[in-house]
């Protein structure tokens, strides 16, 4: 096995697998029909009230819009003014808001991946990875 690997038909086996196991890591699965359950516009607006009411109930909001001179009677009379697709519009824009940046973990593990690769395919083409100081 190892007279195969340090062979040029050896190298061209490697990575002729490595292309073809890429090739279909990145290939998109296949599309999956199937019925969708109906959402009623009234359930769909119900949530994204609760969406907007819980981005309004966040302390830091609703200083802000204190100090912007806003009291809680005239913030409802204005959301009871909005149409449906301003609602959804607007519990949209609060979910990308309010949601929690990353903590770079994802992008941590693909690193090191990455480097584990570049490492193994090195290893196998004979090459050594000297880190000195």
């Amino acid at each position: 096995m190892r007279q195969l690997l340090t062979t040029r038909f050896g190298h061209l086996m490697v990575f002729l697998m490595l292309a073809l196991t890429m090739g279909l890591a990145i290939t998109p699965r296949a599309a999956v029909a199937g019925f969708l359950p109906t959402i009623n516009q009234a359930d769909r607006n119900s949530k994204d009230m609760d969406t907007i009411r819980q981005a309004l109930e966040n302390k830091k909001v609703a200083g802000t819009l204190a100090s912007l001179g806003y009291d809680k009677a005239e913030i409802e009379e204005r959301l009871a003014q909005l149409s449906p697709e301003e609602v959804s519009s607007l519990a949209g824009q609060l979910d990308e808001a309010m949601a929690p940046a990353g903590s770079g973990v994802g992008i941590a593990i693909g690193v090191v991946v990455v480097i584990l690769v570049v490492l193994g395919i090195l290893s196998i083409m004979g090459k050594r990875v000297v880190v000195s100081e």
